[in-house]
């Protein structure tokens, strides 16, 4: 483990450092300087995929293209999806199967790696057959037992991480609108909780179970979940509970005053 932190080292510094640069100093149409970020683009450019997966061999989508342009990013040469998508995840928080496996191997600070960092790392460490077979025979994760819960309501007992997986892989294609759905609540939870989010709003760690209170509850206002962020799901929460609060100070000063 010690030398594959070595071996990584130099590459996670640089995409660290565009995320980190990026959440610092926002800007009102997300547009980065690139020459500040050239190196971190050439790497991302250069990390490999799996040449199994054949669609990202293939161009990139004008979409892809149009949010790289938003953000300033104009490469003279033709883009594979894969090293699309190996730049716009730069600016991009991991999701939820990503932060799952890292914090799994006790890998630190997962929630403020992006997308391609988080790729990288697991791409290292599943070369190693013990890890993939580690990962996959694992009891399924919080993240896919709540995924099987909102498409059919149950779990099944006894199943290991990989089984509950493809039972909710197959019922994504089976109710593919409801699985969206799905996608856009991982994201949201995983936002909620992002330690630096919760630390905006001095605010405990949100359950599940709160969780969904208030995402029907800003759903049923006409919120989109796709537009929907964790700063929603936390001011509603705090509107109907303010013992979230993190510290008594905190709570005590939201109080109104007595008369």
């Amino acid at each position: 483990m010690e030398l594959f932190f070595v071996i990584s080292a130099f590459v996670l510094i640089g995409l660290f450092y565009v995320y980190k640069h990026t959440l610092s100093n926002p800007t009102k149409n997300n547009r980065i300087n690139i020459d500040n970020f050239q190196e971190q683009i050439e790497t991302a450019l250069t990390l490999p995929r799996d040449s199994a997966d054949d669609w990202q061999n293939e161009p990139a989508t004008e979409a892809m293209l149009q949010e790289m342009a938003d953000r300033g990013i104009w490469l003279n040469q033709q883009l594979t999806k894969g090293q699309a998508m190996n730049i716009l995840g730069l600016f991009t928080p991991p999701d939820g199967r990503q932060v799952d496996i890292l914090k799994h191997f006790n890998i630190p600070y997962s929630f403020k790696m992006n997308q391609t960092m988080a790729y990288y790392l697991i791409r290292e460490l599943f070369k190693d057959p013990a890890k993939v077979a580690e990962w996959n025979n694992r009891p399924p994760t919080t993240t896919v037992r709540q995924g099987l819960l909102f498409m059919e309501g149950k779990l099944i007992s006894g199943m290991t991480h990989v089984e509950a997986q493809h039972r909710l892989d197959k019922l994504g294609m089976t109710y593919p609108e409801q699985y969206r759905e799905w996608k856009q609540i991982d994201r949201l939870f995983l936002e909620t909780n992002n330690p630096e989010v919760r630390a905006k709003f001095q605010v405990r760690k949100i359950t599940w179970k709160r969780f969904y209170e208030s995402y029907d509850a800003v759903k049923a206002t006409g919120v989109n979940p796709r537009v929907m962020s964790g700063e929603h799901i936390i001011e509603y929460s705090l509107r109907q509970d303010d013992s979230i609060v993190a510290h008594a100070k905190i709570r005590d000063a939201m109080q109104p005053a007595s008369s």
